[in-house]
């Protein structure tokens, strides 16, 4: 299997397993489940780490990934964050975060890119509350 299915594979499993979580308090006896799938993800991503952005954090990425402007040809202007400027294992981690979104061909609006940041923070910070209530 290819480092891209396996990526997309390991980022479809995480999404799914953040949104059910999202769905629960911590200390819930549901969310066992959920956090067995995102401890299992996570030794994945040590122990074979797929991307060069592995370990990279939310603000480096925001540093680190520009915005550019375009400007159609009706004279439409839109600030995007282009594809080939998103690291992986990121760009496959926004792509299943916003499956069925509007975008450009060159990629994506800023907008729900930075959308996206401040929402992986926050489900990063409702996993630990769930960690530490285990």
């Amino acid at each position: 299997m290819s480092d891209t299915n396996r990526l997309w594979q390991r980022e479809r499993k995480r999404r799914f397993a953040l949104w059910d979580l999202e769905k629960l308090q911590p200390g819930s006896d549901r969310a066992i489940q959920y956090l067995a799938i995102l401890d299992e993800i996570e030794r994945e991503d040590r122990d074979d780490p797929i991307g060069d952005a592995v370990a990279m954090s939310v603000e480096e990425l925001r540093e680190r990934v520009p915005e550019t402007e375009i400007v159609e040809v009706s004279g439409a202007h839109f600030v995007v964050v282009l594809d080939e400027h998103i690291p992986e294992p990121w760009k496959t981690r926004f792509e299943e975060a916003s499956t069925g979104s509007t975008r450009l061909r060159q990629g994506c609006y800023a907008g729900d890119w930075r959308r996206f940041l401040r929402l992986w923070t926050a489900e990063m910070q409702h996993l630990a509350a769930h960690r530490e209530k285990r």
